[in-house]
């Protein structure tokens, strides 16, 4: 009877387990939906990225900035990945129409929309 019992018990419990792993994975899945973004728009900070020119892989650190030596703006700044800031040299400037593919997406609030479609107006007024 001990034994019947004791093999129910982990029976019951592998169960649970397994369902409980199925919703988890389900509820990244459906996260991974929503954090879609348009490629269009401007990208959050720390999204990272392949560039049709470049071998490095880039992570986004900035919107609309002006690189000093050309005195352009560019919608991004970017440092190698994962690298990091190495130094002012290594600095990316890059616009979205150079991005071939979006590899991780960066953190999304509420505030980071709010900054990127500010960002975005003030990058297409030109």
């Amino acid at each position: 009877m001990k034994i019947k019992l004791l093999l129910v018990v982990i029976l019951s419990t592998l169960f649970i387990v397994g369902c409980n792993q199925q919703t988890t994975d389900d509820i990244k899945k459906e996260e991974a939906k929503e954090v879609s973004l348009d490629p269009t728009k401007l990208l959050p900070i720390g999204t990272v990225v392949k560039l049709s020119n470049m071998d490095k892989l880039v992570m986004i650190y900035g919107y609309n900035q002006i690189q000093v030596s050309t005195k352009k703006q560019f919608d991004y700044i970017g440092v190698p990945y994962p690298e990091g800031n190495i130094s002012p040299d290594y600095n990316v400037f890059f616009n979205r129409n150079l991005i071939e593919e979006v590899l991780h997406n960066g953190y999304v609030t509420d505030e980071d929309k709010k900054i990127r479609e500010e960002a975005d107006r003030e990058g297409n007024a030109d």
